[in-house]
């Protein structure tokens, strides 16, 4: 099981999820922005944590397969 975030970074990720809630139009796009960068950060986290660089890798390749799958 995962630790918990910690109250200083959930609210820097909520704030950044508030701000996009609150771009209108643009909403939806800076919303996947702040996602992706919320889990790119974690993923790099846990690898300098863990050392283990497949879990980048595995990361990495479910982006592609996402997005051939789902954007192309």
């Amino acid at each position: 099981m995962s630790a918990a975030m910690s109250p200083r970074k959930a609210a820097h990720w909520n704030a950044r999820f508030e701000q996009a809630s609150a771009a209108g139009e643009r909403g939806p796009e800076e919303f996947f922005r702040a996602w992706l960068d919320l889990v790119k950060v974690s993923a790099l986290q846990k690898v300098k944590r863990t050392g283990d660089h497949a879990t980048f890798n595995a990361l990495s390749a479910e982006l592609e397969r996402l997005y051939r799958n789902h954007c192309q």
